[in-house]
C-alpha cells in the first residue's frame, strides 16, 4: 500500500486536474465486487513466479472488465505527453516479474 500511496502523491502533485478524475474512477471500480476482487488477484500476483499461468487468466479478465466498462471509449489517464505514466507503471512492474509480464500481456491484449 505505501506504493500506491507514494504513486497517487505522485499523480496529484504533478497532474492535480486529471489526477482526482482517475482516483474517483479507481474509487468508484472498488464498489463493484467483481472489479475489487480483480484488484485483489492483481495484489496477490505480486509474488508468483512470472510463468505462472494464472497471470494469463488474470490478464485476460483485466481486459475483459476494462473493455466492459469502458467500451471503445478511450481509458482515462494523464495528459498522452507526461512521462510520468510511464514512470509510475515502470515503478510497478520494477516491483514484481509477474506484474511486469501482467502488465505485457495487458497491452497486448488492449492493443488488438
Amino acid at each position: 500500500m505505501d506504493l500506491q500511496r507514494d504513486l497517487w502523491i505522485l499523480v496529484f502533485a504533478t497532474h492535480p486536474d486529471h489526477a482526482i478524475t482517475l482516483f474517483h474512477d479507481q474509487a468508484a471500480t472498488l464498489t463493484e465486487s467483481a472489479l475489487r476482487q480483480l484488484f485483489l488477484d492483481y495484489n496477490h500476483a505480486h509474488d508468483l513466479h512470472a510463468d505462472d499461468p494464472r497471470i494469463d487468466d488474470l490478464a485476460h479478465r483485466i481486459v475483459q472488465a476494462t473493455r466492459e466498462r469502458y467500451g471503445s471509449d478511450k481509458l482515462p489517464e494523464l495528459d498522452p505527453a507526461s512521462e510520468i505514466p510511464a514512470l509510475i507503471q515502470g515503478t510497478v512492474n520494477a516491483s514484481s516479474p509477474a506484474w511486469q509480464r501482467l502488465d505485457t500481456l495487458i497491452r497486448a491484449q488492449l492493443d488488438t
